[in-house]
């Protein structure tokens, strides 16, 4: 009937391109940051089809209208997205799009000092990729769960530890467990 309509589990979705709307091309990095990070983030989600990086980035600058690429693309959402960067703030807009109807699923705006770009980057696609989770997946309580920590701090350290530990030197490993450890102390 017509309440299973709003149920409706979305199996398939497409990340386009977010906008850069500070009209400064070095923060063109940005957006796309956030953008391949949300898509990587999301394609680990069991069930859920995610567009792939080169798919969606056909649409990079173009007047995106969320219904019609959708369609295209034969997915059942779109989830848009603008960053801005004002001064040492970086704000960041996501709108998940029914294509079906149009209708707006969710939408949220995430206000940050830019210092740490990448953890903004990995934090942004890590709350719109839970929020998702709970529309996405008819809120699959075992989806939920992977939930890292409440406390910022001991983030942001745990994600300066895995920038080290990436870098694949003994330095760096050494400073990646110096960074854990502390991320540890802040929040068992």
């Amino acid at each position: 009937g017509a309440r299973s309509n709003d149920r409706q589990t979305i199996q398939s979705i497409a990340v386009l391109p977010f906008a850069n709307s500070s009209g400064d091309q070095s923060s063109e990095y940005l957006s796309d940051g956030i953008t391949e990070s949300i898509i990587n983030s999301l394609s680990q989600l069991p069930r859920l089809r995610v567009m792939a990086r080169a798919t969606v980035f056909r649409y990079k600058g173009k007047e995106i209208d969320p219904g019609s690429i959708g369609r295209e693309l034969q997915v059942d959402a779109v989830l848009t997205g603008r960053v801005l960067q004002q001064a040492d703030n970086l704000v960041v807009q996501a709108d998940l799009v029914n294509v079906n109807d149009g209708s707006e699923l969710w939408g949220e705006h995430y206000t940050r000092k830019a210092v740490d770009v990448f953890a903004i980057q990995d934090e942004i696609a890590k709350q719109i990729t839970d929020r998702l989770r709970l529309r996405l997946s008819g809120a699959e309580e075992k989806l939920v769960t992977k939930h890292y920590t409440e406390n910022a701090e001991a983030y942001d350290l745990y994600l300066k530890g895995r920038f080290f530990q990436q870098k694949g030197t003994e330095e760096g490993l050494d400073k990646a467990i110096e960074y854990y450890l502390q991320a540890i102390e802040r929040d068992p």
